[in-house]
């Protein structure tokens, strides 16, 4: 059985874990889904891998590649290369919009004529210690779904097997698990965790449901200037509209991450009705007024309106 596993063929245990990934995968472009082992795979799963400098395909995956920046991926590296968000993204950053769900996200943006990342050199990342949580999965993938019948999102993985890779010949054996702790990424995973689940709710929602400019708007605010959204936050009538106590009030003040997590939790509360961020009762006897004005000229008639058409 061992010998069968060296040599990539399947047992019994992984036919029964072939993926259906059709609905996810309908997002992901054709040569990604050539690329992808049609195996669903757990934290306690095996992998063979191993990359390191001198490998001969090593830079090879650094080219030609989409890698979405997540709010904690851009924090990261702006502090590496000590940039403010609207200098860091006109610089680094490309808008995207997933088919599903509609939402506006970040892409690293590559190099025009060679294709290559910004912070790849021959002699491997030059921000290697903050680079991006897709670059730190690698070889692995993980599947973004909540099922419509389920009470909570179901975070899965696949494997990722290109050509030009040969990482997957080297004699390591890692559990995804041992593999996303060596990397970072579990770490990365939850910093972006409030994040994620707003992606996944909004791609549960199905393709009919249209996410709205306000929303897309707020949430690229959110997700890559947190600098913007404080002066939002800072500068409006949020802060008398919406129950936010004074010590959270100070430490989104100050503190970029903490200010992220904050602006999904609130996109949550007022997209889901997630119980984090509450209206105040001013603001609610506002909403309450102008619901029952707009109701009173619903009902009236030609008449009530003085004989207007």
């Amino acid at each position: 059985m061992a010998d069968e596993r060296e040599q990539g063929q399947p047992d019994e245990a992984d036919r029964q874990k072939v993926l259906m990934l059709d609905e996810e995968m309908r997002d992901m472009p054709r040569e990604v889904r050539n690329v992808i082992a049609p195996v669903r795979l757990s934290g306690k799963d095996h992998m063979q891998f191993r990359c390191f400098p001198g490998i001969d395909c090593f830079n090879a995956c650094c080219r030609n590649i989409e890698i979405l920046l997540t709010p904690y991926d851009l924090y990261r590296l702006r502090k590496r290369l000590d940039l403010e968000p609207e200098a860091f993204l006109f610089e680094y950053a490309t808008p995207y919009f997933l088919r599903k769900g509609e939402l506006p996200v970040p892409l690293l943006r590559m190099d025009e004529k060679t294709g290559r990342c910004p912070f790849n050199t021959d002699a491997g990342c030059r921000v290697y210690e903050d680079r991006p949580v897709t670059c730190r999965y690698y070889p692995i993938g993980m599947a973004l779904m909540r099922r419509q019948d389920a009470t909570e999102e179901e975070d899965f993985y696949f494997l990722i097997k290109e050509d030009h890779c040969h990482g997957h010949r080297q004699p390591r054996d890692w559990t995804v698990a041992e593999w996303r702790r060596d990397q970072g990424s579990d770490g990365y995973d939850v910093q972006n965790k409030d994040w994620m689940e707003f992606v996944i709710k909004r791609r549960s929602a199905g393709d009919m449901v249209k996410t709205s400019l306000p929303v897309s708007e707020m949430f690229y605010m959110a997700s890559t200037n947190p600098a913007e959204f404080r002066r939002f936050a800072f500068g409006s009538s949020f802060m008398r509209r919406y129950q936010v106590d004074e010590a959270t009030r100070a430490q989104i003040a100050q503190d970029d991450l903490a200010l992220t997590e904050f602006a999904f939790r609130w996109l949550k509360s007022v997209l889901y009705g997630d119980p984090f961020v509450g209206v105040t009762p001013e603001a609610l006897e506002t909403l309450r007024e102008r619901a029952a004005r707009k109701a009173v000229e619903a009902r009236k008639t030609p008449d009530d309106s003085g004989g207007q058409s």
